[in-house]
């Protein structure tokens, strides 16, 4: 009997043993799972937040313009980082967080600028400021079940940080060297004059002042060239130490060269070689359409000027505007065969077009290497890069001394200049990256 009653005394005893362990343990579980879940809940506002930070970075370093004088530079990087944070901007997509349920308050927006990538982001000069960084602290995030292991946890802050700069790693380039002024650097524009017309392809060898065939990967074959003329070849303008392959004189890349102005040889499909969207062209011969200052042995900055001696020839930001054709040039570059070429229409350039197709950058090497050696045994460094247009189309018919020979290009100054075509608003412009 006494050990039957010990029995229920002991039982008695451990009556709730279990609920207080099975309380205690709940506890530590909802502690845990509470964890996993603000901790899953902040990463994904985190992630909402950097998506805003890395939106922000880039769309204010694309007004970046080192070098150029621009005092308002700061004002529109800070207006182009904020607007995708403005619910007053209609037409802009709102970069919200906290599951999408929030726009973050641009007052709090940080936006700071450096001329380096690792700082210090307290750059007040616009001229110098190469690097731009957003940042955003959301604070007072409520904690849920983290409270459960401690009670003074009520609030957490969440923050986020972008670095971007604009850069130039590729470029749409065409497969010619321009050939430097020998003593000339970057500083005189190697030689060159903004606006400054030179001859291409004559038929001849390279000379100074002038351009010729150069393979932008490897010697250039005929093959290789007529791809990169009716394709989009591109090549890194930031390496320092890029070659330029000598090609020689090469015949037979008429038909690609002209595809560019929308004029096409029989044997050619535009939806295989693109045009620009103007094929409007350009001669500097006697009688041509573009003298603008007499009496001037050749043309002079068509890409924006006005023809003083005829105002009403449209330049090349007139010709795009409306998709002139090639043949709506009065005159016409001279003795060109047009009858033997397709010339697309307007609405064709319009449809089929693309941009900066004759707005392109190309090589600067010392060619007088060329000169003195078959081009096929040389291969030169790069001195620089070019922003040209190109301003007629050409023909291999005829005599060698016919005009139709000769395409030219105009210089519109250096590809790392930002005041350039080449890096304001085109297609290979110095595009923003984001860096950190």
């Amino acid at each position: 009997m006494k050990t039957v009653r010990l029995k229920v005394m002991r039982s008695r005893c451990q009556r709730g043993a279990v609920a207080i362990m099975f309380g205690l343990t709940l506890v530590v579980l909802i502690g845990f799972a509470g964890l996993a879940i603000d901790l899953g809940r902040f990463f994904v506002i985190k992630t909402e937040l950097q998506n805003g930070m890395d939106a922000c970075a880039l769309s204010a370093a694309s007004q970046l313009k080192p070098g150029a004088s621009d005092p308002n530079v700061f004002t529109r990087a800070e207006a182009y980082g904020k607007v995708f944070f403005k619910t007053d901007v209609d037409n802009a997509v709102k970069n919200k967080v906290n599951f999408q349920s929030m726009v973050p308050n641009p007052d709090l927006l940080q936006i700071t600028f450096a001329n380096s990538n690792d700082g210090p982001f307290n750059v007040t000069d616009a001229n110098v400021a190469k690097f731009v960084k957003c940042q955003y602290p959301l604070t007072d995030l409520p904690i849920y079940f983290m409270q459960v292991l401690n009670p003074l946890l009520t609030t957490q802050t969440v923050s986020a940080m972008a670095v971007a700069t604009r850069d130039i790693p590729l470029a749409s380039c065409l497969p010619v060297a321009v050939c430097s002024d020998p003593g000339s650097g970057a500083g005189t524009n190697f030689g060159y004059t903004v606006g400054q017309w030179a001859t291409a392809i004559d038929g001849s060898s390279y000379g100074t002042g002038n351009f010729g065939w150069a393979g932008l990967t490897t010697p250039g074959s005929s093959n290789q060239l007529k791809d990169a003329l009716t394709g989009s070849s591109q090549c890194d303008i930031s390496n320092p130490s890029q070659l330029v392959y000598g090609s020689g004189l090469k015949a037979g890349l008429t038909k690609e060269w002209n595809s560019r102005f929308g004029v096409y040889a029989p044997s050619m499909n535009p939806n295989d070689a693109p045009p620009d969207h103007t094929g409007y062209a350009y001669s500097d011969a006697p009688g041509g359409n573009w003298l603008p200052v007499p009496p001037a042995t050749q043309g002079f900055n068509v890409y924006s000027g006005t023809n003083s001696l005829n105002p009403s020839t449209p330049n090349f930001g007139t010709a795009v505007a409306n998709n002139l054709r090639y043949d709506s040039a009065s005159p016409q570059p001279p003795d060109f065969p047009v009858s033997q070429y397709t010339v697309l229409s307007s609405d064709e350039l319009v449809a089929l077009g693309r941009n900066n197709r004759r707005v392109v950058v190309t090589p600067i090497v010392d060619c007088s290497a060329w000169n003195t050696t078959p081009p096929e045994d040389k291969n030169l460094p790069v001195q620089g890069w070019a922003c040209v247009l190109m301003l007629n189309p050409y023909d291999e018919s005829g005599p060698p001394t016919a005009p139709r020979r000769k395409a030219k290009l105009e210089f519109l100054g250096l590809a790392s200049d930002p005041l350039s075509p080449c890096a304001a608003g085109s297609t290979f412009a110095f595009a923003p990256v984001l860096t950190q």
